[in-house]
């Protein structure tokens, strides 16, 4: 089964929206041209993690001798979902929690039909 979230020119860089896949409420977002799907649900206590900021993952930045924490970077590459309750950090590639990786967003697939974005119920 699939189920219609919207058209790519709905969704700006970041932009989510909420739609309903059988029973559950699942949190659709863009990034760049990849479209990425959860449930929305927060795996420490049930938090609505869709509504949490997205940003990118903060780094350490290390001497040449890996010794010393010389500062910290955003990640080019890494975007986190933050939980609006107690602030976990999920990877939004993988649903992981960045704390403890056994903890998981449950990830719905997504599939883009010409314009149309689609959740592909599991």
């Amino acid at each position: 089964m699939k189920v219609f979230a919207g058209r790519t020119s709905d969704f700006g860089e970041r932009q989510r929206k909420i739609v309903t896949v059988g029973d559950e409420d699942v949190v659709v977002f863009r990034l760049g041209d990849r479209f990425h799907a959860f449930r929305n649900i927060c795996p420490h206590s049930g938090g609505p993690v869709g509504e949490g900021m997205l940003i990118n993952k903060v780094e350490a930045v290390l001497s040449e001798d890996g010794e010393r924490v010389l500062g910290e970077t955003f990640s080019p590459d890494c975007v986190h979902l933050v939980c609006p309750w107690h602030g976990w950090e999920f990877d939004v590639e993988t649903g992981a929690f960045a704390g403890d990786p056994r903890f998981q967003l449950q990830r719905f697939d997504t599939h883009v039909e010409g314009d149309e974005v689609y959740v592909l119920a599991p």
